[in-house]
C-alpha cells in the first residue's frame, strides 16, 4: 500500500504557521502592507517599494551631500526596516531588501558587520539584490557609530552585539520574506568578514540549522587574545618613537621576504606572493640599515626590533605560551593590512 504524503505536507505547513504566526505564511498583497506585520519583540518601522535603478543611502539623503551614496543598477525591490527589542535595553536595527521582479532567485543572504558595527551595510545589501538574493543586515544592536562606547554598563547590548542581534535578524528577515512571497527562502547563506567572520563562526556554533552555507572571512575570533595582539603591535611600534615603522617602509619588508622565500614554499619563482608563509623564516635584520645607506630603503635597529616583535606575536612572559599569532611574512605592504 502506498504511503500518503499529503498529510505530512499539511502538518509541516501547520507547524510553520504555529512557529512564525499565521501572517508569516500568508503572502502580503503589497510591500507596503508589511508595515502591519506583527513580529515577536520587534516591529516594522518602514516598508516601501523601490522601483529600481538607483537608491540613495542612508535612506533619505540627497545626492551630492556628505556621506550620501548612490547605489545604481538595482532591480525593483521591497525595502523593509525594523527594530528588534528582545530586552528592555536592546535596540537592534535591521533592514531586509527583497527583489520583487523576475531577478529574485528565491535565496537569502545575510550580511555580517565590521568592527564595532553600529550601522547597516547598505552597499552589501545593494550588491546582494543585484545578484538576485533577498538580503538583510543589522547594526548589531549598536548606534554608537562604530565605537565600543555602547558596551560599558550594558550587558544586554554586549549579548546583542555578540550573537543575539544576528539571530533576531535571521528570524525576523525570514518571516518578512515569507510574508511577502508566500514561502521561505529556498536556500539561506551567511556572509561575513572580520567582525562579520566572528559572526559567521557564531552562526555555525550556535545556530547551525539557520543557514545552508556560511562564508567565514578573516574571522575576528577569540577577542581577548586578538585585542591583546593588537595592543602588543601598538606597543612595539609606539612605546619608543624610534621604533615606529611608517607605511612607506612596509614595501622594504615585503620585497625582502619575497626575495628570500618565493619559490621555496611550494610555489614557483615567478610568484609575487607566498604560497605558505609558514615556510618562510624571515629575519627583518636582513634589511637593517648599514652606514651611509639611504634610510628610505632600510630599517633602523629599533625598527627591526619592532618588526621582530610583530612577526613573533605576544607570548605569556611567565610560561612562554603564545597568546595570539603574529603577522606572517609576505603581506606587509598590502593596503588592506
Amino acid at each position: 500500500m502506498k504511503t500518503r504524503r499529503k498529510p505530512v505536507v499539511l502538518l509541516t505547513v501547520s507547524l510553520v504557521a504555529m512557529l512564525l504566526g499565521t501572517t508569516a505564511v500568508r503572502a502580503a498583497t503589497t510591500c507596503e502592507g508589511l508595515i502591519n506585520l506583527s513580529l515577536p519583540h520587534g516591529q516594522i518601522t518602514a516598508a516601501e517599494t523601490v522601483t529600481g535603478g538607483t537608491f540613495n543611502t542612508p535612506p533619505g539623503c540627497t545626492t551630492g551631500s556628505t556621506g550620501c551614496t548612490t547605489n545604481t543598477g538595482l532591480p525593483q525591490f521591497c525595502r523593509v526596516a525594523g527594530t528588534g527589542t528582545p530586552t528592555n535595553d536592546s535596540i537592534i536595527n535591521f533592514e531586509v531588501w527583497i527583489p520583487t521582479d523576475s531577478s529574485f532567485n528565491g535565496k537569502y543572504e545575510q550580511l555580517g558587520c565590521g568592527g564595532f558595527c553600529g550601522s547597516i551595510s547598505y552597499s552589501g545589501l545593494a550588491n546582494a539584490i543585484k545578484r538576485g538574493y533577498a538580503s538583510a543586515a543589522t547594526d548589531d544592536g549598536s548606534q554608537a557609530g562604530g565605537q565600543p562606547t555602547f558596551a560599558l554598563g550594558h550587558p544586554e547590548k554586549i549579548i546583542d552585539y555578540g550573537y543575539r542581534a544576528l539571530k533576531e535578524t535571521t528570524d525576523k528577515s525570514k518571516t518578512i520574506i515569507t510574508a511577502l512571497t508566500g514561502q521561505g527562502p529556498q536556500r539561506s547563506y551567511f556572509n561575513g568578514c572580520s567582525k562579520g567572520g566572528h559572526e559567521a563562526l557564531m552562526e555555525a556554533q550556535r545556530y547551525p540549522d539557520d543557514f545552508d552555507g556560511i562564508i567565514v572571512g578573516s574571522p575576528a575570533n577569540f577577542w581577548t587574545h586578538l585585542l591583546t595582539g593588537a595592543v602588543w603591535n601598538q606597543q612595539a611600534l609606539l612605546n619608543d618613537p624610534a621604533s615606529y615603522i611608517p607605511p612607506s617602509l612596509l614595501a622594504v619588508l615585503s620585497k625582502a621576504v619575497l626575495a628570500q622565500c618565493v619559490g621555496q614554499d611550494g610555489g614557483v619563482k615567478t610568484d609575487v606572493f607566498l604560497n605558505d608563509p609558514r615556510d618562510c623564516h624571515f629575519d627583518p635584520a636582513a634589511v637593517q640599515c648599514v652606514a651611509g645607506q639611504d634610510p628610505t630603503t632600510c630599517l633602523s635597529s629599533a625598527q627591526v626590533r619592532a618588526a621582530r616583535k610583530i612577526y613573533r606575536g605576544p607570548h605569556d612572559p611567565a610560561t612562554g605560551e603564545l597568546i595570539f599569532p603574529g603577522y606572517e611574512p609576505g603581506s606587509e605592504s598590502n593596503p588592506s593590512n
